[in-house]
């Protein structure tokens, strides 16, 4: 791998809370596995085992890893026409213990997590046909063969459904309980797919015309995972922000530059959720200057400085310490 490559692997990062969350998981599911030989039923990211994945330049990777453990042979092309194929995630050909993203295998697509969420009782409202069951195969010791099987997973076992409003050549769900608890987790496939706007993205989540309310939370809290939120009042501003991201301009990850991979403050660095009539939240991360990153994928969004900084203002109530 060349030098340029892990420079640009080193400035991904991926969210504080999300790798904390994944490690603690990890370690709950290798306890329980001791003690029961049993198959386990999981919820989504909060148990997925370890695996590495890559995808042009790994976008999914914290910084902790092992090169000699990648796969990396295809590269994300622009097209004649000026859109981004992002390819199809690539799975390792040798064992790795790695931290990763969970993962289900469907149709022959990797879905993987997302940053929407929906709690238990609205995702009940939107259960659509039952596809199936994960298997819960996938750990750091899997060999290639055990990612070629149909809702092959890096959850335990866990009931897949589509998900009603939405294509789900785009997002599944898994839903049951846990505990005695009912759960749900969404799952996106965000790779082997071509983007040309924001439309491409950000039209699949439904957005336009069903926000009901929005919030914030400044760089230091979303680093620290402290459950901070603030609301934004105006409303037609944050509709016009999400009508706007439909025509938001596409860039590739670590070409060049990666406004994420810059030092973040409460200045600069915001999440912002959004939340749907069908009880889904959107979170987006916006960097000033009119950046957005939705997900784990190997591109970034651009929007029109005159709506994006309208609704800045309103995210720098709280500035940095």
């Amino acid at each position: 791998m060349s030098n340029k490559i892990k420079q640009e692997i080193n400035k991904i990062e991926i969210p504080n809370e999300l790798s904390q969350r994944s490690k603690l998981g990890i370690s709950e599911a290798k306890k329980e596995m001791k003690i029961n030989n049993k198959r386990f039923k999981v919820k989504g990211i909060a148990v997925a085992a370890a695996i590495l994945i890559s995808i042009g330049t790994l976008l999914f990777l914290n910084n902790n890893f092992n090169t000699n453990d990648m796969v990396n042979n295809q590269k994300k092309v622009v097209t004649k026409h000026g859109g981004i194929k992002i390819p199809a995630i690539q799975l390792p050909k040798g064992n790795t213990a790695a931290d990763m993203i969970g993962l289900i295998v469907y149709n022959r697509k990797i879905y993987t997590q997302t940053r929407t969420e929906i709690d238990a009782e609205n995702a009940k409202a939107i259960l659509g046909k039952k596809l199936g069951n994960t298997k819960g195969n996938i750990d750091e010791w899997s060999n290639q063969k055990d990612y070629d099987k149909e809702f092959a997973s890096t959850t335990g076992i866990a009931d897949v459904y589509s998900v009603k409003g939405y294509d789900k050549d785009f997002r599944i769900m898994t839903y049951g309980e846990l505990d005695g608890k009912p759960y749900a987790q969404f799952y996106e496939n965000l790779n082997g797919i071509t983007i040309h706007n924001g439309k491409d993205v950000f039209g699949k989540l439904k957005m336009l015309g069903n926000v009901t309310k929005a919030q914030y939370r400044t760089a230091n809290d979303w680093d620290n995972n402290i459950q901070n939120y603030h609301s934004i009042i105006d409303m037609k501003i944050v509709n016009a922000f999400v009508e706007e991201l439909n025509g938001t301009k596409q860039f590739l990850r670590g070409e060049n530059s990666d406004p994420i991979a810059n030092p973040k403050s409460n200045d600069n660095f915001s999440e912002l959720t959004i939340t749907l009539k069908d009880g889904s939240k959107v979170r987006l991360l916006l960097l000033k200057g009119g950046y957005i990153y939705y997900g784990f994928m190997g591109a970034y969004f651009k929007m029109d400085d005159k709506v994006f900084s309208e609704l800045w203002k309103r995210i720098q109530i709280y500035p940095s310490l």
